[in-house]
């Protein structure tokens, strides 16, 4: 059997501006890049076990805005040009919430290249919990899979889950029916470590053990693009035939409002974290680079370098501060604009940003850019040249600071940090001190589609099986 693998990973807001460079790897160069990590192609190279892998192209680039038309028809080209005649199955690594400017999915356009070069292949996706999908994913690809947790912890074994099925449609000639529901809402950023996320993933791994049903996936939504495309969704894949409950959207629907956020303010989120044993590590959640804010607003480390505790922070994207420390030189004190915030300054360690990650993409290269440690009052702060999420201590231990020697420590993340700090945390606090990536979202301007969508629109029910 003869496996494509590949991909183009975008996760667009349209609140932001402007699209990172995409990092991109063909051929042989992405079988070493992935294999071995705990990755969507990570789990499809190890679920590919006496198949024959053909290293088309993946392109990913960090969440940010809606990708320029030019950008994606280049990368599009590309890698329908590194498709072979014919295989048997097609792996794709879609995020779900990709966006070409204006408003088109990206991820629909992927599906329409892959399947127009190879229309006889099975083509399996998967995507992450947050995508935005509609019936043209559903009629596009053979297998539709998507993430249950988050953090993301489990995307290799649900991309293992898809490529098993794809596997065994190929083998066996008979595709899967995949069925879509869409709810007329959108969810905020909710962790599945507890709460009603994690009702609803234990809802979707129960239906996976109805009989004919081979996977069952809840898309929560991407709620930072107003785009026709946004909204939560449920993806069935069944053996064909296999009647499908509604219970796990009609679950959904009837729970909304104990999805509703009411989101700490950094200064309650201190107060809470020197009340509670240390160290508390606080996600700055509206300000989290991982849904396309800029990892530049500092009001946590503001509110933590008021608090007059031990504490670090990572990171500040900030590339300017970085050269001026890099030129001042270890030991060195700086007077410097740290993002908005005036400081000065201690110059303690200076390297590359690069660490390997040890949580969520577990394995995975993961490149700050040149980083510097500044010791500002009683804070350790990273500040880096390139803006990223912290998942875990790596880039802390990089510059030699070890968390849990600290009262506080805070990180530019919504949820996925609860992965990587969990075995050194006392307690796992987020705040809401400012960015696009703010728990309210039904407090950002609305003027296209998803402001029909609940939490902005309270009542529209819009429930339907297709497919």
């Amino acid at each position: 059997m003869r496996a494509v693998v590949g991909g183009i990973v975008h996760e667009s807001s349209t609140y932001a501006a402007g699209v990172d460079g995409f990092a991109v790897h063909v051929g042989a160069d992405l079988v070493a890049e992935f294999a071995g990590t705990e990755t969507v192609v990570g789990g499809y190279l190890a679920a590919c076990v006496g198949v024959e892998v053909v290293g088309a192209l993946h392109a990913r680039a960090e969440p940010a805005g809606v990708v320029p038309a030019a950008v994606y028809a280049d990368l599009e080209a590309r890698l329908v040009a590194r498709l072979p005649d014919s295989c048997d199955v097609v792996l794709l690594d879609l995020h779900g919430a990709g966006v070409v400017e204006p408003d088109e999915s990206l991820d629909v356009r992927v599906l329409r290249a892959v399947r127009a070069a190879l229309p006889d292949a099975v083509i399996a996706v998967t995507m992450d919990l947050h995508g935005n999908l509609t019936q043209d994913v559903v009629d596009l690809a053979d297998v539709v899979v998507g993430c249950k947790l988050y953090p993301h912890t489990d995307l290799a074994d649900q991309a293992k889950v898809a490529a098993r099925i794809a596997f065994g449609a190929a083998a066996s000639g008979i595709r899967p029916d995949v069925r879509l529901v869409r709810l007329p809402m959108v969810l905020p950023p909710s962790t599945t470590d507890s709460g009603p996320a994690a009702e609803l993933a234990e809802l979707t791994r129960a239906a996976e053990t109805e009989p004919g049903v081979l996977a069952c996936t809840v898309f929560h939504g991407f709620p930072y693009a107003d785009t026709p495309q946004a909204g939560a969704s449920l993806v069935t894949v069944c053996e064909p035939g296999t009647p499908v409950s509604e219970r796990v959207p009609e679950w959904l629907w009837d729970n909304r409002s104990r999805f509703r956020q009411n989101p700490t303010t950094a200064e309650e989120a201190v107060m809470l974290a020197l009340a509670g044993p240390a160290p508390a590590v606080i996600g700055d959640a509206a300000d989290n680079p991982g849904g396309g804010a800029t990892g530049t607003e500092t009001g946590l480390l503001r509110a933590i370098l008021a608090a007059g505790v031990d504490a670090c922070f990572a990171t500040i994207h900030d590339p300017a501060t970085v050269a001026q420390a890099i030129a001042a030189g270890v030991g060195a004190t700086i007077d410097a604009c740290l993002a908005d915030l005036p400081v000065t300054a201690t110059v303690r360690a200076v390297t590359d940003g690069r660490v390997v990650g040890q949580s969520m993409r577990r394995g995975k290269a993961v490149d700050f850019g040149p980083s510097v440690r500044l010791t500002v009052g009683r804070v350790e702060v990273i500040v880096a040249t390139h803006r990223l999420q912290v998942f875990d201590p790596e880039i802390l231990l990089l510059h030699g600071v070890m968390p849990d020697r600290y009262a506080v420590v805070g990180v530019k993340s919504a949820h996925h940090f609860r992965s990587g700090f969990a075995a050194v945390a006392g307690q796992l606090l987020t705040a809401d001190a400012g960015g696009l990536t703010t728990g309210r979202i039904e407090s950002l301007p609305r003027p296209g589609p998803s402001r029909h969508l609940w939490p902005m629109n309270s009542e529209r029910k819009v429930i339907s099986w297709t497919r």
